[in-house]
């Protein structure tokens, strides 16, 4: 009885494990697809009313969700810092520092490219810019939605495999 009690406990764990990373890969897709849209609302607010950074982050935290929002948010907490910090590094620092964000150095490495041009170009180049990225997160989101539907399965099947693997070799 204790052996097959201990047996279902290992495949529920691993299982469990496997559904997680099934989960992570959702939540990847959301988050990247939120930043689709916020990119959007970006390139719209600066094209059609010139909204100034400041504003524009405290905008963008209360219009996109969780852990999108959060960013922006900190951002906009820290904008104080302009003048003896550039914007560029408090982009960058924030981006370093929001891990829920769930981003791939490639991912990183275009919203700091973004960071570049939002409050130093004319709103011509910041909308080219925001383009571009939105662009590069449009690819992004797209493999992401491909590699959840293709790995989702995969990665749940393999959590129960390990799990049935290990009680038989503990068997």
């Amino acid at each position: 009885m204790t052996k097959l009690i201990g047996a279902i406990l290992l495949i529920s764990g691993t299982s469990a494990c496997g559904l997680l990373h099934v989960r992570r890969l959702r939540r990847r897709s959301r988050i990247l697809s939120e930043i689709v849209c916020a990119l959007a609302a970006m390139r719209s607010e600066i094209v059609t009313r010139l909204t100034p950074v400041p504003e524009l982050m405290e905008r963008m935290a209360l219009q996109t969700a969780v852990p999108v929002s959060s960013f922006f948010r900190n951002i906009h907490a820290r904008l104080g810092e302009l003048g003896s910090v550039a914007l560029y590094d408090i982009w960058a620092q924030t981006i370093d520092a929001a891990p829920e964000l769930l981003l791939s150095q490639e991912e990183r490495a275009a919203l700091r490219e973004l960071a570049r041009s939002l409050g130093r170009y004319d709103a011509a180049e910041q909308r080219a810019a925001l383009e571009r990225a939105e662009r590069s997160f449009e690819e992004f989101a797209r493999r992401a939605d491909e590699r959840r539907g293709a790995d989702s399965k995969t990665f749940a099947a393999l959590g129960a495999a390990a799990g049935v693997f290990i009680v038989l070799i503990l068997i």
